[in-house]
């Protein structure tokens, strides 16, 4: 579906909350999301770039949707709905056919009903492991902690960035043909796009640019939307990089421009939110399509 500027306005979700409180509501979305990215790696054909494990948002149910697992009774699919905390679980008809709230429950249960759902599928449930092969945050929920969903509001503001943020980026994803698919990464928890712009004589990237909305890190202290550039060669020059209305430049730390959620939630209209972030963005890409330049 075409998405537009005015369909991003119109479906804009309000931000709210203080995006540095959303932290530990993050931080167990993103360890409870690590149970669809170990059935993607254990049940899913593995890709060169790790695609397999990674997740999509789908809008009108509102979830955090792993790739199809493929299986001769019909094809499946986990999901995560982060406003109430829950794995659910699809079958080839986007029918949810069985739900896991994940309050009070523990890392163990959650797997254990995981494997119940492979059974049941007709996979053999022996093969899922929680193997993570990339560094994760630890979480206490590793030590045998319960899942805690007694800040409501705060799992609510979660998915409404998920939802803007997905549509925003798919906006400027389908105005280019090497856009990637629009995903959610388990390892950094963001989600983006991946945009080639020039290509090696072997066909191959050499110079592109990612647009994305990241949870705080070690760069940024609370969540934010960015833009990095990238180059094979490392000649990329900063220097002449173009001033941004909102955001900001990290060429050291980034190598590329950021909008803090911050600069977002203070204005209190969908309409003021939605305009900041499309400006952002419009202001971003034009910057990127001037320090990428045509030559590989």
């Amino acid at each position: 579906m075409k998405m537009s500027l005015a369909s991003i306005k119109s479906n804009w979700k309000l931000l709210g909350q203080d995006p540095k409180a959303l932290a530990p509501a993050f931080d167990q979305i993103h360890r409870a999301v690590q149970f669809i990215a170990m059935a993607g790696k254990h049940y899913v054909k593995k890709q060169a770039d790790d695609s397999h494990t990674n997740l999509r948002w789908l809008p009108e149910e509102e979830v955090l949707a792993g790739n199809w697992i493929r299986e001769r009774k019909g094809n499946f699919r986990f999901a995560m709905h982060p406003k109430s905390m829950s794995l659910i679980v699809y079958n080839a008809g986007m029918e949810a056919v069985s739900e896991f709230t994940l309050h009070s429950k523990t890392n163990e249960e959650a797997l254990e009903w995981i494997k119940r759902q492979l059974k049941a599928f007709g996979k053999d449930a022996s093969q899922m492991k929680m193997d993570i092969h990339y560094d994760i945050p630890s979480h206490k929920t590793d030590s045998g902690a319960v899942y805690d969903l007694n800040t409501p509001e705060l799992f609510q503001e979660i998915a409404n960035y998920r939802a803007n943020s997905n549509e925003v980026l798919e906006y400027f994803a389908q105005k280019f043909k090497t856009a990637s698919t629009v995903r959610t990464w388990p390892h950094h928890f963001d989600i983006s796009t991946d945009i080639p712009m020039v290509l090696n004589n072997k066909g191959e990237a050499a110079k592109s640019f990612s647009l994305g909305f990241a949870i705080a890190d070690a760069v940024v202290d609370e969540p934010y939307f960015y833009i990095t550039q990238w180059s094979a060669n490392k000649d990329i020059d900063y220097t002449s990089a173009k001033p941004l209305t909102k955001g900001e430049w990290l060429p050291d730390t980034l190598r590329g421009t950021v909008l803090r959620a911050s600069t977002v939630s203070k204005s209190k209209t969908t309409q003021a939110q939605a305009s900041i972030v499309i400006q952002y963005f419009k202001e971003g890409v034009d910057a990127s399509l001037d320090l990428i330049d045509d030559k590989a």
